[in-house]
């Protein structure tokens, strides 16, 4: 259903439907989600959302692990958020064999994500911060820091 319901238009009564599919999906969710077309949520009930949470087309949230976005949050196109990627030490195994490496993700409020960033496993996104778009984050973000770059890094702090 989900996947159906993504696949329609970004007209707003259609976003309103979205929304209201969703928040009966995730773990929590707060007022005023918005979701725009071709956003898709992986294991929805391990998402937690604040209020006034605005996702652009295209996004993909995969939760292997919890995934926490707070208030206020301004999520651009296209941008991945995943809790979980691949194990690979053992090259005598087939990589899909090993399982999956997990950890949580907390993004702040007032937080944006430029279009087409990645948020990895473990990483906490600071309150106020800003993410570039195109950088992968590895590592936590600071409150009010714009970091950008692969891997992303800091380069200045908010109102600076």
């Amino acid at each position: 259903m989900q996947e159906l319901l993504a696949s329609l238009p970004s007209w707003q009564l259609v976003r309103r439907g979205r929304s209201m599919f969703l928040q009966r999906r995730l773990r929590s969710c707060g007022a005023d989600l918005d979701v725009c077309q071709g956003v898709i949520f992986e294991f929805p009930e391990r998402i937690d959302l604040g209020d006034r949470v605005f996702v652009n087309r295209g996004t993909i949230i995969t939760a292997r692990a919890d995934i926490y976005i707070g208030d206020d949050v301004l999520i651009g196109p296209y941008v991945v958020i995943n809790s979980g990627d691949h194990n690979y030490s053992d090259p005598a195994q087939p990589i899909e064999s090993q399982g999956h490496a997990t950890g949580p993700i907390s993004i702040g409020n007032d937080v944006w994500l430029g279009a087409h960033c990645v948020i990895l496993r473990g990483v906490k996104v600071g309150d106020g911060a800003v993410v570039a778009a195109g950088a992968v984050v590895i590592d936590d973000v600071p409150p009010c820091t714009l970091v950008a770059g692969v891997p992303a890094v800091p380069k200045k702090l908010r109102g600076a």
